[in-house]
């Protein structure tokens, strides 16, 4: 999983409980503290719920002959439209496209759905 702190620039931050139960399998932030959230708040709580849904294809899916991915739960997941559709409505748009080219920097814009374990963890 990418670091939080490579996606803040260089602070690791730590979400306060009313931003949500961090410990969650699936993160859901709370979105009337994430209106009010800082930027980097904001950051940090949308990577957090996305890497608890998506995680890198290169580790997560098996690969085809040619060393191509083989996405077989519905992938890939296009770290862009994802984060822009869940997030525009309560977070600025240019607060998530940060994010968004943070994300694309490091694993790039195809993502795998991350699969909970048995024990829903």
């Amino acid at each position: 999983m990418t670091a939080t702190d490579t996606l803040t620039d260089g602070k690791l931050i730590n979400l306060p409980p009313e931003a949500g139960d961090v410990n969650a399998p699936r993160f859901e932030p709370d979105e009337t503290w994430l209106r009010g959230a800082s930027p980097d708040q904001q950051k940090t709580a949308m990577w957090r719920w996305f890497a608890t849904r998506y995680e890198d294809p290169d580790t997560a899916v098996p690969h085809d002959d040619d060393g191509g991915y083989v996405f077989t739960d519905g992938g890939p997941f296009l770290a862009d439209e994802v984060l822009h559709e869940r997030f525009d409505g309560c977070v600025p748009p240019a607060v998530v496209e940060a994010l968004v080219k943070s994300v694309q920097q490091q694993v790039g814009n195809e993502w795998a759905l991350r699969r909970l374990d048995k024990s829903g963890g």
